[in-house]
């Protein structure tokens, strides 16, 4: 769930951090707004005519017209990164539910016939649960796992866990090691990152 005030905070005290950051939901928010925000005056428009920043409910508060984005902040970012790893190393993502093994083949099956159907000598479902789980991937396995990553439906992604009995940290591992970008995969990721350090 999105902390509103959070989002209003950094709406009004942008952040200008350097070095290495990683911006939570709430900065992605915010800087979308201050984003849509500057193009509309830019562009001759009146922002409260588009209900944005102060405007609008989102940053305006209850009264004010709701926001509405046709694109997903989170997903709207050209290039977002994966967190570290060693944010998917507590303990909730270190454990992996009980799956049956017959459940685990079925729904790596699935992916392996629905998003690696035309390429050449495609994985079974163990050959590919096994692949996803490994601590070391090959180059052609690394493609494959980027490949189905980059054709999964976002409804599949938590049936990595569920359905493929992988632990948050096994798919998180999975990302880095296959080099995924995608924006939906990598939003989804991170909302399971802690910092190592408990900062939030």
């Amino acid at each position: 769930m999105l902390d509103i005030p959070k989002i209003r905070h950094f709406f009004s005290n942008p952040q200008t951090s350097t070095g290495e950051h990683f911006p939570s939901r709430e900065e992605l928010y915010a800087r979308a707004e201050l984003r849509d925000v500057e193009n509309c005056i830019r562009s001759g428009e009146d922002p409260r005519e588009w209900t944005l920043g102060e405007h609008g409910a989102l940053i305006g508060g209850p009264g004010k017209p709701p926001r509405h984005y046709s694109v997903d902040p989170e997903f709207a970012v050209p290039h977002r990164n994966p967190l570290p790893l060693t944010w998917f190393e507590h303990s909730k993502a270190l454990s992996a539910p009980p799956t049956p093994p017959e459940q685990v083949r079925a729904f790596f099956s699935h992916l392996s016939g629905g998003h690696l159907a035309g390429y050449p000598d495609r994985p079974t479902g163990v050959e590919l649960a096994r692949i996803f789980r490994s601590a070391h991937m090959t180059p052609v396995e690394s493609d494959q796992v980027r490949h189905v990553f980059a054709c999964i439906h976002p409804w599949d992604l938590p049936g990595l866990l569920w359905h493929g009995g992988m632990s948050v940290h096994d798919v998180a591992r999975a990302v880095h090691l296959s080099r995924t970008f995608r924006q939906d995969v990598i939003a989804w990721i991170n909302l399971f990152g802690v910092p190592p350090d408990g900062q939030v």
